[in-house]
């Protein structure tokens, strides 16, 4: 079940983080260009500096960490494509690292080196002069 919820939240969860975190730093940077064109319309065109000062102080540099922060995790967390890969090199180190699986190969290994060995013995009883019709005879 747990695997079930890691792969649920690896292509939900993570994508859905990606695409709102780049939506939020979007978000702020719409928010602080007009918040810039209106504080410097009001600068110029009726000397109000208010504006302009909380454009600069909140929007400019008061949200701009956030708004960069939120733009390196939407670009930090892992595409579908990667996470895939990711859980299957996890999923293969795990069967790899079993002791029963290790156990199985080192089995199967006998096997196939005791196969090996009666085949080749097989094979030099043979005789070698005698031509492929006559080994079929």
């Amino acid at each position: 079940m747990s695997l079930a919820l890691i792969v649920y939240l690896v292509f939900t969860a993570l994508p859905a983080i990606s695409k709102l975190t780049f939506i939020a730093f979007l978000a702020w940077l719409v928010i602080t260009l007009i918040a810039l064109f209106i504080g410097g319309m009001m600068r110029d065109v009726y000397s109000n500096r208010e504006t302009w000062d909380w454009a600069i102080n909140v929007a400019v540099k008061k949200w701009a960490k956030v708004a960069i922060a939120c733009l390196v995790v939407a670009n930090l967390v892992p595409t579908k494509e990667v996470t895939a890969y990711m859980l299957g090199a996890y999923g293969v180190q795990t069967i790899a690292e079993n002791e029963k699986v290790q156990e199985l190969g080192a089995e199967g290994l006998d096997v196939l080196q005791s196969l090996m060995k009666k085949a080749k013995a097989e094979i030099e009883e043979v005789d070698p002069s005698a031509t492929p019709t006559e080994k079929a005879n």
